[in-house]
Protein backbone atom coordinates (compact mmCIF):
# COMPACT_ATOMS: atom_id res chain seq x y z
CA UNK A 1 0.00 0.00 0.00
CA UNK A 2 1.34 3.55 -0.66
CA UNK A 3 1.06 6.99 0.99
CA UNK A 4 -1.65 8.01 -1.52
CA UNK A 5 -3.47 4.38 -0.82
CA UNK A 6 -2.89 4.89 2.70
CA UNK A 7 -4.49 8.45 3.13
CA UNK A 8 -7.55 7.60 1.41
CA UNK A 9 -8.01 4.25 3.81
CA UNK A 10 -6.88 6.84 6.80
CA UNK A 11 -9.81 9.57 5.27
CA UNK A 12 -12.23 6.38 4.77
CA UNK A 13 -11.88 5.35 8.35
CA UNK A 14 -12.25 8.96 10.03
CA UNK A 15 -15.51 9.15 8.00
CA UNK A 16 -16.80 6.35 9.20
CA UNK A 17 -15.97 6.55 12.71
CA UNK A 18 -17.49 10.40 12.57
CA UNK A 19 -20.69 8.82 10.80
CA UNK A 20 -21.16 6.12 13.53
CA UNK A 21 -20.86 8.45 15.98
CA UNK A 22 -23.72 10.97 14.68
CA UNK A 23 -25.77 7.87 13.52
CA UNK A 24 -25.97 6.83 17.50
CA UNK A 25 -26.02 9.89 18.68
CA UNK A 26 -29.21 11.78 16.88
CA UNK A 27 -30.01 8.92 14.28
CA UNK A 28 -29.46 7.83 10.80
CA UNK A 29 -32.74 9.67 9.33
CA UNK A 30 -31.95 12.78 10.93
CA UNK A 31 -27.92 12.93 9.99
CA UNK A 32 -27.04 14.41 6.69
CA UNK A 33 -23.91 14.04 4.30
CA UNK A 34 -23.31 17.54 5.00
CA UNK A 35 -23.43 17.18 8.50
CA UNK A 36 -21.10 14.01 8.55
CA UNK A 37 -18.24 15.89 6.34
CA UNK A 38 -18.29 18.91 8.50
CA UNK A 39 -17.57 16.93 11.41
CA UNK A 40 -14.80 14.70 9.97
CA UNK A 41 -13.63 17.52 8.33
CA UNK A 42 -13.09 16.23 5.06
CA UNK A 43 -15.10 18.24 1.72
CA UNK A 44 -18.53 16.71 0.51
CA UNK A 45 -16.38 16.56 -2.89
CA UNK A 46 -14.26 13.54 -0.57
CA UNK A 47 -16.67 12.21 1.49
CA UNK A 48 -18.65 11.49 -1.90
CA UNK A 49 -15.78 10.42 -3.73
CA UNK A 50 -15.56 7.71 -0.63
CA UNK A 51 -19.38 6.78 -0.72
CA UNK A 52 -22.11 7.94 -3.49
CA UNK A 53 -24.55 8.08 -0.27
CA UNK A 54 -25.64 8.15 3.22
CA UNK A 55 -27.16 4.68 2.68
CA UNK A 56 -23.97 3.41 1.17
CA UNK A 57 -22.41 4.71 4.20
CA UNK A 58 -24.63 3.36 6.59
CA UNK A 59 -24.26 0.29 5.03
CA UNK A 60 -20.76 -0.31 5.44
CA UNK A 61 -20.89 0.39 9.00
CA UNK A 62 -22.88 -2.67 9.65
CA UNK A 63 -21.52 -4.85 7.91
CA UNK A 64 -17.99 -4.10 9.65
CA UNK A 65 -19.56 -3.98 12.84
CA UNK A 66 -21.10 -7.24 12.32
CA UNK A 67 -17.67 -8.28 11.43
CA UNK A 68 -16.01 -6.84 14.87
CA UNK A 69 -18.90 -8.65 16.55
CA UNK A 70 -19.46 -11.92 15.03
CA UNK A 71 -16.88 -12.54 12.61
CA UNK A 72 -13.86 -12.17 15.37
CA UNK A 73 -15.26 -13.77 18.10
CA UNK A 74 -16.83 -16.97 16.40
CA UNK A 75 -13.23 -18.06 16.04
CA UNK A 76 -12.99 -18.29 19.56
CA UNK A 77 -14.93 -21.55 19.62
CA UNK A 78 -13.29 -24.67 20.24
CA UNK A 79 -15.25 -27.90 19.11
CA UNK A 80 -13.02 -29.90 21.53
CA UNK A 81 -14.02 -27.84 24.43
CA UNK A 82 -17.48 -26.56 23.20
CA UNK A 83 -19.12 -25.66 26.10
CA UNK A 84 -16.56 -23.74 27.93
CA UNK A 85 -15.69 -21.59 24.51
CA UNK A 86 -19.10 -21.15 24.10
CA UNK A 87 -19.34 -19.51 27.49
CA UNK A 88 -16.38 -17.12 26.90
CA UNK A 89 -17.50 -16.08 23.97
CA UNK A 90 -20.88 -14.75 25.61
CA UNK A 91 -18.70 -13.02 27.73
CA UNK A 92 -16.63 -11.36 25.23
CA UNK A 93 -20.24 -10.13 23.94
CA UNK A 94 -20.88 -9.29 27.39
CA UNK A 95 -17.85 -7.27 27.23
CA UNK A 96 -19.35 -5.36 24.04
CA UNK A 97 -21.89 -3.77 26.55
CA UNK A 98 -19.64 -2.52 28.65
CA UNK A 99 -17.61 -0.88 26.00
CA UNK A 100 -18.43 -0.89 22.93
CA UNK A 101 -22.17 -0.31 23.16
CA UNK A 102 -22.09 2.03 19.94
CA UNK A 103 -21.49 -1.73 18.12
CA UNK A 104 -24.61 -3.39 19.63
CA UNK A 105 -26.78 0.18 19.52
CA UNK A 106 -25.61 0.78 15.59
CA UNK A 107 -27.15 -2.80 14.76
CA UNK A 108 -30.10 -2.17 16.03
CA UNK A 109 -31.04 1.56 14.74
CA UNK A 110 -29.58 0.91 11.11
CA UNK A 111 -32.27 -2.34 10.82
CA UNK A 112 -35.00 0.17 11.89
CA UNK A 113 -33.29 2.65 8.98
CA UNK A 114 -33.39 0.09 6.78
CA UNK A 115 -36.74 -0.97 7.00
CA UNK A 116 -37.98 2.41 6.65
CA UNK A 117 -36.26 1.99 2.57
CA UNK A 118 -38.45 -1.29 2.43
CA UNK A 119 -35.08 -3.20 2.46
CA UNK A 120 -33.89 -6.00 4.63
CA UNK A 121 -30.25 -5.99 5.84
CA UNK A 122 -29.98 -9.99 5.48
CA UNK A 123 -30.11 -9.05 1.88
CA UNK A 124 -27.18 -6.55 1.49
CA UNK A 125 -24.42 -8.51 -0.68
CA UNK A 126 -21.79 -7.73 1.43
CA UNK A 127 -23.82 -9.22 4.24
CA UNK A 128 -23.99 -12.35 2.78
CA UNK A 129 -20.94 -12.60 2.13
CA UNK A 130 -19.74 -12.01 5.49
CA UNK A 131 -22.08 -14.64 6.57
CA UNK A 132 -20.64 -17.48 4.39
CA UNK A 133 -17.12 -16.63 5.18
CA UNK A 134 -17.43 -16.93 8.29
CA UNK A 135 -19.40 -20.11 8.84
CA UNK A 136 -17.65 -21.55 5.92
CA UNK A 137 -13.77 -20.67 7.66
CA UNK A 138 -15.74 -22.46 11.02
CA UNK A 139 -16.10 -25.77 9.43
CA UNK A 140 -12.77 -26.03 8.03
CA UNK A 141 -11.27 -25.09 11.51
CA UNK A 142 -8.86 -28.09 12.29
CA UNK A 143 -10.55 -30.33 15.15
CA UNK A 144 -9.67 -33.33 16.68
CA UNK A 145 -11.49 -36.40 16.47
CA UNK A 146 -14.46 -34.56 16.24
CA UNK A 147 -17.34 -36.15 13.96
CA UNK A 148 -19.27 -34.00 11.14
CA UNK A 149 -22.00 -34.65 13.00
CA UNK A 150 -20.79 -33.39 16.44
CA UNK A 151 -19.25 -30.28 14.28
CA UNK A 152 -22.29 -29.57 12.71
CA UNK A 153 -24.28 -29.99 16.40
CA UNK A 154 -22.34 -27.45 17.70
CA UNK A 155 -22.52 -24.70 14.76
CA UNK A 156 -26.15 -25.13 15.14
CA UNK A 157 -25.78 -24.67 19.09
CA UNK A 158 -22.95 -21.82 18.60
CA UNK A 159 -24.92 -19.94 16.02
CA UNK A 160 -28.72 -19.97 18.14
CA UNK A 161 -27.04 -19.09 21.09
CA UNK A 162 -24.76 -15.74 20.18
CA UNK A 163 -27.87 -14.98 17.90
CA UNK A 164 -30.05 -15.36 21.17
CA UNK A 165 -27.99 -13.71 23.35
CA UNK A 166 -27.19 -11.01 20.78
CA UNK A 167 -30.82 -10.12 20.37
CA UNK A 168 -31.26 -9.93 24.44
CA UNK A 169 -28.27 -7.16 24.52
CA UNK A 170 -29.45 -5.15 21.63
CA UNK A 171 -32.50 -5.15 23.46
CA UNK A 172 -30.95 -4.11 27.04
CA UNK A 173 -28.80 -1.06 24.88
CA UNK A 174 -31.83 0.14 23.72
CA UNK A 175 -33.43 0.71 26.51
CA UNK A 176 -30.20 1.65 27.98
CA UNK A 177 -30.54 4.99 25.31
CA UNK A 178 -33.99 5.53 25.88
CA UNK A 179 -33.46 6.47 29.86
CA UNK A 180 -29.87 8.56 29.15
CA UNK A 181 -27.70 5.73 29.02
CA UNK A 182 -26.96 5.02 32.51
CA UNK A 183 -25.89 1.24 32.97
CA UNK A 184 -27.18 0.14 36.62
CA UNK A 185 -25.88 -2.76 38.39
CA UNK A 186 -29.28 -3.99 37.94
CA UNK A 187 -28.78 -3.87 34.99
CA UNK A 188 -25.33 -5.69 34.71
CA UNK A 189 -27.23 -8.98 36.69
CA UNK A 190 -30.00 -8.99 34.49
CA UNK A 191 -27.04 -9.26 31.93
CA UNK A 192 -25.00 -12.37 33.42
CA UNK A 193 -28.68 -13.69 34.51
CA UNK A 194 -29.35 -14.07 30.84
CA UNK A 195 -25.87 -14.94 29.49
CA UNK A 196 -26.20 -18.02 32.73
CA UNK A 197 -29.82 -18.84 31.69
CA UNK A 198 -28.74 -19.71 27.87
CA UNK A 199 -25.63 -21.58 28.86
CA UNK A 200 -27.73 -23.62 31.69
CA UNK A 201 -29.86 -24.44 28.65
CA UNK A 202 -27.03 -25.67 26.40
CA UNK A 203 -25.84 -27.83 29.45
CA UNK A 204 -28.62 -29.49 30.17
CA UNK A 205 -29.54 -30.08 26.07
CA UNK A 206 -30.58 -33.11 25.50
CA UNK A 207 -28.32 -33.22 22.88
CA UNK A 208 -25.23 -32.77 24.79
CA UNK A 209 -23.75 -35.66 26.52
CA UNK A 210 -21.38 -35.28 29.30
CA UNK A 211 -18.05 -37.34 28.78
Amino acid sequence: MNLREKQMQMTREIIKDTALSLFCAQGIERTDMAQIAEQAGVSRRTLYHHYKDKEELAAQIYVENLERMFGQLLFDFDFEQPVQSLENILDKYLALRDHQESLIYYDAIFGVYYSTLSKNPAELSDFKKAMEGWYSRLILLETIAVAPEEKNKWLNILQKSTHLYFMYLQKAVIITHQRGGVVTEEDRAMDRQFKDFIMHGVRHSQDYKTP
